[in-house]
């Protein structure tokens, strides 16, 4: 069973032709009216806005949820310099 990967993701043959760090991603939203079609998620970048297509509505909001917590936990790595989660720094404290 292969994981799917968005329409931009994909040659004709079906292989990946490239990737996002997501580390580096600051939103994921649909983008059907700015693409003016259906299905279509845009990622953003500081640099760049990368704009994809699944295909159907539910892969889309498959994706846009994937692809939000991959940004949530990458942020939340950059945000937390000492590495300790909020539940070990609470019962740190106890």
């Amino acid at each position: 069973h292969r994981t799917p990967h968005p329409s931009c993701c994909q040659t004709e043959s079906g292989a990946p032709h490239g990737m996002i760090d997501l580390a580096h991603c600051m939103t994921v939203k649909s983008a059907e009216l700015k693409a003016q079609k259906r299905n279509a998620l845009e990622v953003s970048t500081p640099d760049t806005t990368f704009l994809m297509y699944a295909d159907s509505e539910k892969e889309k909001d498959d994706w846009i949820g994937a692809i939000g917590r991959a940004i949530v936990r990458c942020s939340s790595t950059y945000t937390n310099e000492d590495g300790m989660d909020d539940e070990e720094r609470d019962s740190d404290e106890d």
